[in-house]
């Protein structure tokens, strides 16, 4: 099998990998932004996260995508998520503006402004920030007031008592450079309170399943805490999210120190450990010899790009507003847990580790044997 991908001490590259950032009804590439791009992953050995490096061209997809009027974010109508991993980020947004009782609020990266709607509802204005298309219809629909352009400081001029933005802090490649902006956009004891991606446990067993064009930036609770300190936050609350895998995090531009647990960084040995995943994937890969389907897309794809795979087998997802749809790069649209023939998928990997024994119970219920049943955790 000719090999997709290469490691090394501190890198990881795989040759081609599907560009998620929208689900369409056929697979149709948009001129400007390839369907397929290759992903570089490094360790940032000061802060503990790891980073794609992104050239200048994959860099001008990604900033072309965003401007787009098409947006697979969690907290829109389209996503099939606004009532569980939604509710969960708006209660946390809600809670942490009622304890600030801040004034001039903003949120960046508003995407559809449901958080926006949301928090409306409840008697607190919101400005949205975001630079596309798709923002600025929902904007028109919902009657919230929105900056139709990409965050930038200087030339806004904020002067904010709070900014929160969700699902953002994984996409922004200089992110010490954004937080740094952030704390500059905050009067004096201004609170930022956001919510991201929790990628410490994938790192800490060498997970590949997080990897994502979009998301530049895989952090544990160290890292983020070590950035937001160095642009200059002082009083930093992180915890978990009460749905999937996140960190809910409040920080405050104030006075005082924030001092962040040192100890061994957790990204150390990540690249011999995803080596190791990646390895073993592959011989799961041949053993099936065609016959496997693959639960959770999203997670899914990173692993299939490291054989070369893009569209020789099936997709599945519980969440039926992806069924029949396509992710751009990968020939096959995602198919629905009643496709599911236990005859025709001698077996299935499910890529995400949060919800695995959820969807493995799901699997077993609709004949599949236990024993067939792959996920991360078993790739050793």
């Amino acid at each position: 099998m000719q090999p997709h991908w290469i490691a090394h001490k501190n890198c990881l590259e795989i040759a081609s990998m599907p560009f998620y950032w929208r689900l369409s009804d056929r697979s149709v590439s948009v001129p400007g932004i390839e369907p397929r791009m290759p992903v570089r992953l490094k360790l940032n050995a000061e802060f503990d996260y790891l980073e794609l490096a992104l050239t200048a061209t994959e860099q001008a997809g990604l900033d072309l995508a965003y401007r787009q009027d098409a947006n697979i974010g969690f907290i829109n109508p389209e996503s099939g998520q606004i009532d569980t991993y939604g509710a969960s980020v708006n209660a946390f947004f809600l809670e942490s503006v009622q304890a600030a009782q801040p004034k001039k609020i903003f949120e960046i990266g508003c995407g559809a402004g449901f958080s926006i709607e949301f928090m409306r509802q409840r008697g607190w204005q919101v400005t949205g920030i975001d630079p596309s298309e798709y923002s600025l219809r929902w904007s028109k629909r919902l009657g919230f007031e929105l900056i139709n352009q990409f965050f930038d400081v200087d030339a806004m001029g904020l002067h904010a008592d709070f900014v929160f933005c969700n699902d953002v802090f994984e996409h922004v490649g200089a992110v010490v450079e954004f937080s740094r902006n952030v704390c500059k956009a905050l009067v004096p004891g201004g609170t930022f309170a956001f919510a991201t991606t929790n990628s410490t446990q994938s790192i800490m067993v060498g997970d590949i399943s997080m990897l994502e064009h979009q998301h530049v930036n895989m952090f544990t609770e160290t890292s983020i805490g070590r950035i937001l300190r160095a642009a200059g936050f002082n009083e930093v609350r992180i915890d978990r999210g009460s749905y999937g895998n996140t960190f809910h995090v409040v920080a405050r531009k104030g006075a005082g120190s924030f001092q962040s647990e040192e100890g061994r960084p957790v990204c150390d040995g990540y690249f011999e450990r995803a080596q190791q995943r990646i390895e073993a994937f592959a011989g799961l890969y041949s053993n099936f010899d065609g016959r496997c389907g693959y639960y959770a897309p999203l997670r899914c794809i990173p692993y299939l790009a490291t054989v070369g795979d893009f569209g020789e087998h099936d997709l599945f997802d519980s969440n039926p507003s992806w069924h029949d749809k396509f992710i751009d790069g990968y020939a096959r649209p995602i198919r629905s847990p009643q496709n599911i023939v236990p005859g025709e998928h001698c077996a299935f990997f499910v890529g995400s580790t949060t919800f695995f024994e959820e969807i493995r119970k799901g699997l077993v219920s609709r004949g599949v044997a236990a024993g067939l049943i792959h996920g991360v955790g078993t790739l050793v």
